[in-house]
This record gives structure tokens, sequence and C-alpha cells, in this order.
């Protein structure tokens, strides 16, 4: 089934549950298989602009080598995003954002000892629109909604900020994503997500994704979907359908302090 379809059918459903928080959460947690099928890397090429110009390829980030797969315990594809690394900064253009970003190898490695501050890591770098010298996360949880979901705004309005406002100083991450706009079936534009995050006051990484590329990691029966990568390696912790319940905040809380 094409992935938009999937995610068709999985707003039908939420929309049947939605007096049910979180429409039905199902969850799939690490220990399943770590490999797949899906081996694709991401482009070394920079896409060609119009009129036939093009762009040379940006310098390799850091990434774990494949094979990638959707599964709890597989490494997720460094996928490439647009959206804003924190909506509530205000900027006239839309930012790229990569899974490769919160990529954290030695966050907690005792005998790393990088040669200099300037190429520490753990930390962004000179120029990141993530902030230079600020520290990566060791955690990231990804959720996954839609405008015209009535469970999406109920979280996004009572869940996320708490949880964020805890977590981000522990070392968890956010990222956001809006898969369909306010029409079910219709991938989310970019002034969904700015009315969303201004809507929503939403201060972490936000993106749209009209090929919904992440649909394939959440074999789920309802929206929001939430997942969990562990950045020290880019595994994929556990994913969850619907709005997630306080053992899905629990296991987060482990994979920033490493349990």
């Amino acid at each position: 089934m094409h992935i938009h379809e999937k995610f068709r059918w999985l707003g039908v459903a939420s929309v049947l549950a939605v007096g049910v928080l979180g429409c039905g959460s199902t969850e799939t947690t690490l220990g399943g298989d770590a490999t797949s099928d899906d081996t694709h890397h991401p482009p070394t090429t920079a896409p060609a602009f119009p009129g036939g110009s093009g762009e040379a390829a940006k310098p390799a980030i850091a990434y774990p080598a494949g094979p990638y797969g959707i599964n709890a315990g597989s490494i997720v594809e460094d996928f490439e995003f647009v959206g804003y690394q924190n909506p509530s900064i205000k900027t006239d253009a839309m930012q790229t954002v990569r899974l490769a970003d919160f990529y954290n190898p030695h966050a907690d490695d005792p005998s790393y000892t990088p040669t200099d501050a300037a190429h520490d890591d753990r930390l962004y770098p000179e120029g990141s629109i993530y902030g230079a010298g600020m520290p990566k996360p060791k955690a990231l949880a990804i959720d996954i909604g839609s405008v015209w979901c009535p469970p999406c705004n109920q979280e996004a309005k009572t869940e996320l900020p708490p949880k964020h406002l805890k977590y981000k100083p522990m070392g968890g991450e956010f990222l956001l994503q809006l898969g369909d706009g306010a029409t079910q079936g219709k991938a989310a534009v970019p002034k969904d997500l700015v009315n969303w995050t201004k809507k929503y006051k939403v201060d972490f990484p936000s993106t749209i994704d009209p090929d919904y590329k992440l649909g394939e990691l959440f074999a789920a029966n309802a929206w929001p979907a939430n997942a969990i990568i562990d950045t020290r390696t880019m595994r994929i912790i556990v994913t969850v359908a619907g709005v997630p319940d306080d053992a899905y905040w629990t296991k987060f809380e482990k994979v920033i302090t490493g349990g």
C-alpha cells in the first residue's frame, strides 16, 4: 500500500476513535528485527535546480551506516525534511532539518577526547542553525500529527509543551512533523506548519513531509504517531500509535540517561 494511502486509512481510524485518548495506542518495543530490506542511503549529490543549473553536494555529515529499517532496534534512515529548527525564532525561509542533525555518538563516552572544543561532536558546530556550542540531544522524540486530527491538536496543546520543558534540559529533543493539513489525505504545506507552530507556540524542530517518508515507521492504527530514537546510535527504541502514555515518557527518560 502506498504510504499516502496508508496514512489516509490511519486518519479514518483516528476519527472513529477520537473519543478515546490517543485513539487506541499500540506499541512496538526495542528488540525487533534490526535489519531491513530498505537499504537506501542519503543522496550524495544535490538535486538539479530550474534552468539546468545545479548545486555541488554538501560535505558528508556523520551518520551510522546501514542497513536501515523501520522496526524497533533498527537504525532509522537519515531522512531530510524542510521546516524550522525553532519556530519561535522568526525567519523568512524554511530550513533543512535532517535526522543526522541529532546524531550524538559520543554523548556518554568517557574515553572521548576531542582535539579541541571546536571539534567536539557532542556540540553543534559554528554556523549551526541549532546554535553553535549547544549540546546535541541524547534522545529524540518524533511526533507526527495532522491539522485535521483532534487528538493531535490536543496533544500539541496540553501534552507536548510541558514534556519538552521538562526533558530539553535533561538532553531530550522533540521533532514535530505535520503529515496532513486541514484536509484528510492531503499533505501539509508550509502555511500549515507556520499556523500550527504559531497556534501552539512550538519551540522545537518542526517540519512537513509531503512524501510521507516517516510513514513506514508506524505500523499504527491511529494518529498521532510517536517514536523514540536513541541519538547515540540512531536506533528506533519504540513506536506508539496515539497519544503516548506515561510508560512512553518513562522510556524516553531512560534513553536520555542511558538506562
